[in-house]
């Protein structure tokens, strides 16, 4: 089994991404809009704001109550208005807001860092992040069966678009499936993001999967992992690819 360090990749990639905008001479500022107080999201938050300041990108937090939610199109539109705002996002999820599409597509493609507005100039930060771990170490993805526990707009169904060009055994799961295990013994490459802890043990998995937790604790990983030949870590694997990400979307439509 082989431990799909995200932590060591996105330090090399934020290191690299430091020197390139040093080297632009460019101010970058990065804004974040956050609604409510949960604890995980203030949490996420406070780390993205330090990796921005670390590679030299600043910006602002906009931090609404959630009896606030409705200003949020008003706030958008300020934004994207805002020539001192280089690009920002919202945190998700959006409490009080039952389908964050609609507010997301009001991002304008050249300063959504997500890459959630479907007409961005860049691939959503998780995707990017996920898909850069595994090109990282080199695992094949043509004619793999890859089976994605997330059939969402903002992460099932732009994985499977970028893995359509490799292969047609894409398969997407989400929380009305009622058995998942015919589904992810088959897989090659499993992804799943729902936020479900141990949601995938060992007897649902063959021997050889490349296992990708992007929910913090999806996967039982101690006995998963027995089985993996790639396995992410529950923490430290797909968290740190996708804040470099961001910030990697951040100064690529800055640039362009």
């Amino acid at each position: 089994m082989i431990l799909l360090d995200g932590k060591t990749l996105a330090t090399q990639i934020t290191s690299e991404l430091k020197q390139k905008i040093i080297q632009s001479g460019l101010k970058i500022n990065l804004d974040i809009v956050l609604v409510g107080d949960d604890p995980s999201s203030l949490k996420y938050i406070d780390l993205k704001q330090k990796k921005a300041a670390e590679v030299g990108i600043g910006g602002q937090l906009y931090h609404l109550p959630v009896v606030a939610v409705s200003d949020l199109p008003k706030l958008v539109a300020a934004l994207n208005e805002n020539h001192e705002t280089s690009s920002f996002f919202i945190q998700l999820p959006i409490p009080g807001l039952d389908d964050p599409s609609l507010i997301l597509r009001q991002i304008l493609p050249q300063k959504d860092a997500d890459g959630l507005n479907p007409n961005s100039g860049v691939y959503p930060a998780v995707v990017k992040g996920i898909v850069r771990l595994l090109e990282n170490y080199q695992i094949n993805f043509d004619q793999k069966n890859i089976v994605i526990i997330n059939d969402s707009d903002l992460i099932g169904q732009p994985l499977k678009k970028y893995f359509s060009q490799y292969t047609s055994n894409i398969t997407l799961l989400n929380r009305q499936s009622l058995d998942l295990t015919p589904h992810t013994l088959q897989a090659d490459i499993l992804i799943s993001a729902t936020g479900v802890k141990n949601l995938l043990t060992a007897d649902m998995v063959k021997s050889g999967v490349v296992a990708i937790d992007v929910g913090g604790g999806d996967i039982d990983f101690e006995n998963v992992s027995i089985k993996s030949s790639y396995i992410t870590p529950t923490f430290g694997g797909v968290g740190p690819m996708t804040v470099a990400s961001l910030l990697e979307n951040t100064y690529l439509l800055t640039t362009r």
